[in-house]
């Protein structure tokens, strides 16, 4: 309750403080001051009740909607993904681009970061918003599959490199894209992946007009926030091959509220409870013209088609996609048990899967593309 108190005090101290020069001014003039401060003094005390039920959740909702979100600062000059002379990726991580950084050059040849950029593409999408996707070309032609890699809140194309390595080295062509607000996408509304999807809809289209790629068979990845886009768009596309939900997202509303407990538990200061949580949330969704409870990735998803194989990866120690709602989204999952998987990995905490147990992932993402719907 201390950031929405502090907020609403720091507004109305602002006010407050043109209040008292004005009564300084009469002061010296020797004016009467009593039903002045009087009246003051009532007037700011609304104007701290309306700051702090209206004004503090309109101003957060709106610096939510509009700028707030985007990719974290340590992994913002991320400039595509790099491949070495053996044809294997080298992925980079927040270490690798700090100790760039620090160092003042690139911990690799010239060449290879010059086609790290070469692999950026540039895709239109709703609302006037521009991707910034990377292709990462496959190891032989025609590739087994092309997957179109979504990232999570905060992040970059960076985040799914990993998982671009496992696919690329069996065979797969991948294409790296950061949705809206993140890594070198324009800004627009956050929609938390209701019109995020339309990205996801706008990469498969601009990657079935590549060259050969008409009758590839596609694979989606998302991973947390990328999984809602993921999902929301399945709908929208017809021809996918195969899903990967990596810590999926299984309702909107109750992630938004889950996140926002997760930032009170790391940063007391700005914890928000109710009813100020419920009053955030709906200005988010008047500012980004949203209706979160409509978001629900897991009544989308269970209406998939039964033959599309899908794999859903869960964490143990995950308290954004808790593993309770991972495998309640699983099993409203439509298709028999030979068509669909459940990982769940025990010690490992949000996202993180594909970075303690590769060989685990590796092998999973195998049995999906050996299962490919064509």
């Amino acid at each position: 309750m201390i950031f929405p108190l502090l907020s609403a005090l720091a507004l109305t101290l602002a006010t407050l403080l043109l209040v008292g020069v004005v009564g300084l001014a009469m002061l010296a003039i020797r004016k009467p001051q009593r039903r002045y401060w009087r009246a003051a003094l009532w007037l700011h005390a609304g104007l701290f009740v309306l700051h702090l039920f209206v004004t503090f959740p309109a101003v957060l909702g709106g610096y939510i909607s509009r700028g707030f979100v985007g990719t974290r600062t340590d992994e913002r000059t991320y400039q595509g993904p790099r491949v070495g002379a053996d044809g294997a990726l080298l992925v980079q991580s927040w270490a690798s681009l700090k100790a760039e950084r620090l160092a003042g050059k690139p911990a690799v040849d010239a060449a290879i970061v010059d086609a790290a950029r070469a692999r950026q593409r540039t895709i239109p999408s709703s609302d006037g918003v521009t991707l910034r996707a990377f292709r990462l070309e496959a190891k032989r032609e025609p590739p087994v599959a092309t997957a179109i890699l979504v990232h999570g809140l905060f992040r970059s194309a960076m985040e799914v490199e990993p998982v671009a390595a496992l696919l690329h080295e069996q065979g797969c062509e991948c294409w790296l894209v950061e949705p809206r607000n993140f890594g070198g996408s324009s800004k627009a509304a956050f929609t938390i992946g209701q019109r995020e999807s339309d990205d996801v809809v706008a990469a498969v289209q601009f990657v079935r007009t590549q060259p050969g790629r008409a009758q590839t068979p596609l694979v989606l990845f998302g991973v947390s926030l990328g999984t809602v886009a993921v999902s929301l768009a399945l709908p929208r596309l017809d021809r996918i091959g195969g899903v990967v939900l990596d810590a999926p997202i299984d309702d909107v509303s109750m992630a938004a509220d889950r996140l926002l407990g997760v930032i009170a538990q790391r940063a007391p200061l700005f914890a928000i409870d109710q009813p100020w949580r419920s009053l955030v949330l709906r200005s988010l969704e008047l500012w980004s013209d949203i209706d979160l409870t409509s978001i629900c990735p897991v009544e989308v998803l269970a209406t998939l088609p039964h033959d599309l194989p899908v794999l859903v990866v869960g964490a143990g120690i995950d308290d954004r996609a808790p593993p309770a709602t991972v495998e309640q989204l699983f099993a409203r999952l439509p298709m028999p048990s030979t068509s669909k998987r459940l990982w769940m990995v025990t010690g490992s905490a949000h996202g993180h899967v594909f970075l303690d147990e590769p060989a685990g992932y590796a092998e999973r993402l195998r049995w999906l593309l050996a299962n490919l719907r064509p």
